[in-house]
């Protein structure tokens, strides 16, 4: 009988220790948990969408315009920025290739940043001045600003809900295939908050975010090339992502700033 109350009171012992430590895991796990999340709601995400007409060529006896369509991702964590840059395409077929994706990074302190062949590029990278970088492949040039009103005139304003602002600009100048006929700038409330601009004076002056510019042709015959050319749109849009793949793009900023301070 003593035997037996011995073997209860140690399976109750385990009982209770296999509970605590059940208790403690969850505990830790919760903490984990609500750490890592914490961790990648410091990341932020924008994506950069430009279109660019191209070229044309010939379908059926009717003349077609192919444009580049791509998003580049800007990564915001802290004090560092990250840019995912355009994939090598197959002009081709017009396909992507994974894994391609280049990724620019700098401390926004810093005058220079490092350029990786990829997200999994072990090297130190390759420096570069951050400005001329990203005028050159970042889509960072000079500010967009108000049209010309010799050149230009404000034809509509159109007020979506009290959020997004559309201005169209009509040209005042007939001239060849390559004359810009209209421009659209779409201004949004909401998404001032956003970091990057196409254009701060606009922001100031507007207390919007201007966040998506199109640049219209329309129909025209091209007299160098004896052919009609359709319509044709330049455009470019910011738009806030979900980062994808955040724990890796953490990791990979984590490892440049270690790399940073072991330089120093």
């Amino acid at each position: 009988m003593q035997i037996l109350i011995k073997m209860a009171k140690k399976l109750k012992n385990l009982i209770i220790i296999k509970a605590a430590v059940i208790a403690a895991l969850m505990i830790l796990f919760i903490f984990l948990g609500s750490y890592t999340c914490s961790k990648k709601s410091d990341l932020k995400c924008l994506g950069l969408c430009f279109n660019y007409p191209l070229s044309t060529y010939k379908e059926n006896d009717e003349i077609k315009i192919y444009s580049l369509k791509d998003t580049i991702l800007i990564f915001y964590y802290f004090d560092y920025i990250l840019y995912r840059l355009s994939a090598t395409i197959r002009f081709e077929t017009g396909e992507k290739l994974k894994g391609t994706e280049p990724y620019f990074i700098y401390n926004k302190k810093d005058d220079f940043g490092y350029l990786y062949t990829s997200i999994n590029d072990s090297s130190r990278g390759t420096k570069y001045p951050v400005d001329s970088f990203l005028a050159n492949r970042g889509l960072k040039g000079k500010d967009f600003d108000i049209p010309i009103d010799s050149l230009w005139s404000l034809t509509e304003k159109i007020k979506v809900k009290e959020d997004i602002l559309i201005e169209k600009y009509g040209s005042l100048k007939q001239g060849d295939e390559t004359t810009i006929d209209s421009i659209y700038y779409y201004y949004s409330k909401d998404m001032n908050k956003i970091e990057y601009s196409f254009s701060k004076k606009l922001d100031s002056i507007k207390a919007m975010k201007l966040f998506k510019i199109r640049f219209l042709y329309n129909e025209r015959t091209s007299t160098a090339n004896k052919i009609i050319l359709p319509k044709r749109e330049l455009s470019f849009e910011m738009i806030e992502e979900d980062p994808p793949n955040p724990q890796k793009i953490i990791e990979f900023i984590k490892k440049f700033e270690s790399s940073l301070i072991k330089a120093k």
